[in-house]
């Protein structure tokens, strides 16, 4: 099972990296678990005296290639976003 990694990336502080990992079956079943991590950590940056929505989720590979980016903001809609078809494995 493909491994992927959460990297969080700050317009101010630069990109703070995910070092463990977690499994999932594909890159669309990672875009769904960042949607909700983004949205379960939002009360985090509130709380901090950020605005979540200065903030992306880059999910990386393990060979560290880039699989898709999501800002925050993107997942504070109403509807998730669709993965383009482009990183579906």
């Amino acid at each position: 099972m493909p491994r992927f990694f959460f990297h969080v990336r700050g317009a101010r502080e630069g990109l703070s990296r995910d070092e463990l990992g977690l499994d999932f079956p594909d890159a669309q079943t990672a875009y769904r678990e960042a949607v909700c991590a983004a949205r379960d950590i939002r009360g985090v940056f509130a709380m901090r005296g950020r605005h979540p929505c200065d903030y992306t989720i880059e999910v990386a590979n393990a060979a560290d290639e880039l699989i898709f980016s999501l800002p925050f903001s993107a997942a504070f809609g109403r509807r998730m976003h669709r993965l383009t078809k482009r990183f579906r494995q």
